[in-house]
Parts: C-alpha cells; structure tokens; sequence
C-alpha cells in the first residue's frame, strides 16, 4: 500500500462521488468509463468519459498524470497533456472531458510538495525597473507592495498563493477549505475541514487590509468563493 496521504478529491463527476477522496493505493491507478467488463480505478458514468480515459502512476516517488488517447482530453490547471507523464504536485487540478469531472490531487506533507512548476510566468522583483506596485513572487512566498515586503501569517499567505495561482478563475469555498486548512482533514472521516464561510471570509478580510489598494483584485463570487481578477 502507498502513502494514504495521497488523494484525489472528486469536485465534479457523478453526484455519489462529489467531495470524497480517492485515495491512490497502487503505483498505477486507471481513470475512465465504468463497464461491464472494464472498472477503472477511478470510474465515472458519463459517456463523455472513455473507458480508459488517464492514468496516474508512480515514478521514483512523485506521481505523473498520462492521458490514454482518450476523445475528449485531460487538462491539468487548464493545460492540456498528452501521454507523456505529466508530474502532479500538491493542489493540481485535473480535468477530463472539457470539464466533465474536475478532481484535485492531494500529496500533503511529502517532497513532492517542496517544488512545483508554473504554469505562468512568475514575477521577480529583481526584473522590475520600478518600486511601485504590487509583486508576487510565488517561488519565495514574497509578496512586495510599492518596494516595501508585506509580512503575512501562514493562512493569509497560503490564501493569496492559491488565489493567484488560480488567477481569473473562481476557487470554490470547499476548494479553500482543503487546500488553506489540509490540516483538519487529518484522522476524520469528512472529504471537507471543518471550516466556515465566517473563518473563510474573516481571512479574506485581512488580506485585502493588507493588500491596500490591490484588495479589489480579491473579488467575491456571490455564493460561490473568491478569485484573484487580473
């Protein structure tokens, strides 16, 4: 058996599924549509799935994402991927099918936490030719507003990374639930930490404090979350 601390949370897919955790107990586990003679490790019902539609492995002690051909596509953060590996790191999104289902890996407390690719590019203080205005170095979890370094707690940091790494898009208020408090989902039975909207937007409120004039790119989805707007 592998690490029990590595998952994948079901956002989307089959109403049964939503919110519970796939936990990746194999070096290979298969993803796709459920048959009579076919049951995938990860299985969904939706014909928009294909029967083997990803799979994710193990290799050297990180786990990679491969599509199998599949009609529709697999996307990790937005990005499609082919059948080369692709390495997971903790928080990805993944996608099948356009968004048919939505999952997100979990690798909390292990090495595959310590370093991670972007997607983007990232901004470095050291290339800017002015002190004035907002720079977010993810790489060093610094954050420097008009040249002066803005000292935030851990959740208020662990906040802004997750929203701007997500920038233009919606992160829902079960997705900062898992990923800005991972540690309430130790030893209990709940896909989702004990976390309520109040402690939620509590910590919102104090980063848009800090964040000054910056604090409306932290924009409010009405019954839904937040996102970092652009």
């Amino acid at each position: 058996m592998l690490d029990d601390g590595i998952y994948v949370l079901i956002k989307k897919g089959d109403p049964e599924q939503l919110q519970k955790r796939q936990f990746l107990h194999k070096e290979e586990c298969t993803i796709g549509r459920r048959g009579n003679q076919l049951q995938p490790d990860i299985a969904f019902s939706s014909p928009y799935i294909s029967r083997r539609h990803a799979v994710i492995r193990k290799i050297n002690n990180q786990y990679s994402i491969s599509d199998l051909q599949s009609k529709h596509g697999t996307e990790v953060n937005g990005m499609p991927i082919q059948q080369a590996p692709h390495f997971l790191y903790h928080g990805d999104h993944i996608t099948l099918a356009k968004g048919v289902v939505e999952m997100i890996f979990f690798a909390e407390g292990s090495e595959m936490d310590v370093t991670r690719e972007f997607s983007f590019p990232l901004m470095n203080p050291k290339e800017t030719t002015s002190t004035s205005g907002l720079v977010i170095n993810l790489e060093r979890r610094e954050i420097r507003l008009d040249g002066a370094r803005i000292h935030l707690t851990g959740k208020d940091m662990d906040l802004l990374m997750l929203l701007y790494q997500r920038a233009n898009q919606a992160v829902s208020y079960e997705e900062i639930m898992v990923l800005v408090w991972p540690e309430r989902l130790l030893n209990t039975v709940s896909s989702v930490p004990d976390v309520g909207r109040a402690e939620i937007n509590a910590l919102v409120y104090r980063l848009r404090k800090r964040l000054g004039r910056y604090s409306e790119n932290v924009t409010t989805i009405p019954r839904f979350g937040y996102m970092w707007e652009e």
